[in-house]
């Protein structure tokens, strides 16, 4: 029996389990166990673990699979999830927080000392948003006492702990977050603060509201640069965990929508991109395609082929796409600029990628309807298809005769 396990205490693995995934989830402090309260099909376990106490929690419990949901700055901890997955031969999924754009004025650093080096060649006052952990770094920046700021989370052991490093309590802005603009621009004024210090928490820990509220009060910023990491996004995680643990998932709402004289674009020249260009083209779209080769078959359908990479500039018009190439990584890129232009798209090695899943159309004289496992298992769309194509013209046709012999 499959049972998963995820390492969570934050935004992402709330909203994961909020998809109702049956899990235990396992968090740090009592105020990530806060964020999973009323999910019923969630048990927590709190405390901190190392590799071997989580090997054993996985042999005790039973657990097949597991998600690492933590923090993207939880570097010692994720490095430990791995070490005991491979020790246990659990299977793991990496979550990763999408990265913030910075602006070019921002200077990235490599630690928490490095950033209190370069606050010793100033004499400004300067937010902290680094969280408790890394305040130890900064206890001795030239005047800490009177120009550092130190927003830090509401408890009494976060507290105490800035008080020991010599916060007074007018310098300690204790606050569960994340901050909208407005109360960041309030903070900036409030404290004359002109440089943040910050960790780049993504879109859920209020990066970017930061980071506009830093320009628009003029501030520079110090950013504690993440480790490089690779991982799945949110939705992927989503459909990874339904996979492989055998769950369902609510149906797709099947969304029939003209195509006619529309322009439709499938990237890629393989087979699996000639089957969604034959599809689209039965739908009566206007079909433009481009790979750098294409398969045995094209050469039948009446569509646009274009000889070359893909360019941004191909989504322009467009009513969807399909990202069909052979390179991951370049199917990313199209789903990436696709989404950034609010185009339709479906893409064929990544289900949870895209914005809409490609069904397998069951077409007669103008009856249709559409199969799809909204990427859960692809080898039974195709088998209900092909049962479905067998026997859908003799429904339609039977149909029709009883439309006809009423109508008689």
């Amino acid at each position: 029996m499959s049972r998963l396990l995820v390492f969570g205490g934050t935004t992402e693995s709330r909203t994961l389990l909020e998809r109702g995934i049956p899990a235990l989830c396992c968090v740090a402090t009592d105020y990530g166990a806060k964020l999973l309260e009323g999910l019923d099909n969630v048990t927590p376990l709190v405390g901190r673990l190392d590799a071997p106490a989580m090997e054993a929690l996985f042999r005790r419990e039973g657990i097949t699979h597991v998600i690492d949901a933590t923090h993207p700055y939880a570097v010692e901890v994720s490095r430990n999830i791995r070490a005991a997955c491979a020790a246990a031969g659990i299977k793991l999924l990496r979550v990763a927080r999408p990265r913030t754009p910075l602006p070019e004025s921002a200077v990235v650093v490599a630690s928490a000392e490095e950033a209190a080096e370069l606050l010793n060649a100033t004499d400004e006052k300067v937010l902290l948003t680094v969280g408790s952990k890394e305040l130890p770094a900064f206890a001795g920046v030239t005047n800490a006492k009177t120009r550092l700021f130190a927003r830090v989370l509401p408890t009494s052991s976060v507290i105490a702990q800035c008080e020991a490093l010599g916060y007074d309590a007018g310098h300690i802005v204790a606050m569960q977050g994340p901050f909208s603009r407005a109360m960041n621009e309030a903070m900036f004024a409030a404290t004359g603060a002109k440089m943040l210090v910050t960790k780049d928490g993504g879109a859920s820990g209020g990066m970017e509201d930061k980071l506009a509220a830093a320009e628009s009060a003029g501030a520079r910023v110090i950013v504690i640069g993440r480790s490089a990491e690779d991982g799945a996004t949110l939705d992927e995680a989503v459909l990874w965990a339904r996979r492989e643990l055998g769950l369902s998932r609510p149906p797709l709402f099947p969304m029939l929508i003209p195509l006619e004289g529309k322009k439709a674009l499938v990237i890629g020249g393989g087979p699996i991109a000639l089957r969604r260009a034959r599809t689209l083209l039965r739908c009566g779209a206007s079909v433009t395609a481009v790979a750098l080769r294409f398969c045995e078959g094209w050469s039948e359908l009446r569509c646009q082929q274009c000889v070359r990479g893909w360019l941004p500039d191909d989504l322009g018009r467009a009513a969807l796409a399909v990202a069909a190439t052979d390179s991951r990584d370049e199917n990313h890129a199209i789903a990436l600029e696709a989404n950034r232009r609010g185009v339709p798209v479906s893409v064929a090695d990544n289900a949870a990628e895209g914005t809409f899943s490609f069904p397998s159309l069951i077409e007669h004289d103008g009856a249709s309807i559409n199969v799809s496992t909204a990427g859960l298992d692809p080898a039974l769309t195709r088998r209900l298809a092909d049962r479905l194509r067998a026997i859908w013209p003799q429904i339609v046709t039977e149909e029709r005769h009883k439309k006809e012999e009423n109508n008689g």
